[in-house]
């Protein structure tokens, strides 16, 4: 059973749903990934398909080199979309931190 905070990276171009190359794929890239999906940053990377490779789909991405600070992948240095010469074997994958936390007392409460 997986989880909704990990997974293979899917991303939705010009109509297509494809994936990512592991080439290059590192901890700034998957905190950028993590950070689109509305988690803190990513605790884990992935490669070799870790998640299972797409059955099919394109790759739309290979080469990625984020710095981490980017708000999204497309803003990422990369090999140009749909310029890859990877296998969906070597499809990206990343692990999100989930752990919130939350300080629930306010200024000013009595306790």
């Amino acid at each position: 059973m997986g989880y909704a905070n990990q997974g293979r990276v899917s991303l939705y171009y010009n109509g297509q749903w494809g994936t990512a190359c592991d080439d290059e794929w590192d901890m700034n890239d998957a905190h950028v990934v993590c950070r689109m999906l509305g988690y803190p940053k990513a605790v884990a990377f992935t490669t070799d398909s870790s998640f299972g490779g797409a059955p099919d789909g394109p790759i739309w991405l290979d080469e990625v080199n984020c710095t981490g600070n980017e708000n999204t992948l497309a803003a990422c240095p990369h090999g140009g979309w749909g310029n890859s010469d990877c296998y969906h074997t070597e499809d990206a994958g990343v692990i999100c931190d989930f752990n919130y936390t939350v300080d629930a007392k306010g200024k000013g409460d009595p306790w």
